[in-house]
């Protein structure tokens, strides 16, 4: 017989939560192959952006969905590189989103529990909070949102997840 152990508490536990505003959030969609031209022109041209964050989904066999997310002073200069790119035939799809936040939060068990994407994504959902892009890691959460929408989106979870006192 073998014994399995789940760690698991009424309310999850996180460290707090953290927002960052006044980004802006490409979506480029882009052939498989593209990538890492697109990647080199990221190295080539791009010295000094700072990306917040980057997503990449292959939603079927022949397009690639790549999300870029930086502070909103990196914006013009990279919609520069990503439409001069663009003409090249690379880029299928390109849409930015600007100004978006992000609100972020890490806990001491995510890594040993499960349902905890569940939790934030069907909260949100449940409360018709739009979510443009959101990432999970081990023990980590990410959402983006439109702008002045992080607030309300952390006063959302934190009615589902305990956070530190103060």
């Amino acid at each position: 017989m073998e014994t399995i152990a789940v760690y698991w508490e009424n309310k999850i536990k996180t460290y707090g939560f953290q927002i960052e505003r006044e980004l802006s959030l490409f979506q480029i969609s882009l052939a498989p192959s593209a990538l890492a031209g697109l990647g080199a022109a990221f190295f080539n041209e791009t010295s000094g952006i700072h990306f917040s964050w980057v997503l990449v989904q292959q939603p079927s066999s022949h397009v690639l969905a790549v999300y870029i997310l930086l502070a909103q002073k990196w914006e013009q200069p990279l919609q520069a590189l990503l439409e001069c790119y663009r003409e090249n035939g690379n880029v299928l799809e390109l849409r930015t989103e600007s100004p978006v936040e992000m609100i972020f939060f890490h806990g001491p068990h995510f890594g040993d529990r499960y349902g905890i994407a569940d939790t934030t994504l069907s909260t949100l959902r449940g409360k018709g909070l739009p979510i443009l892009a959101a990432g999970c890691t081990g023990a980590s959460v990410y959402i983006i949102v439109p702008e002045h929408l992080s607030a309300e989106v952390r006063d959302t979870l934190s009615g589902v997840f305990d956070t530190p006192k103060k």
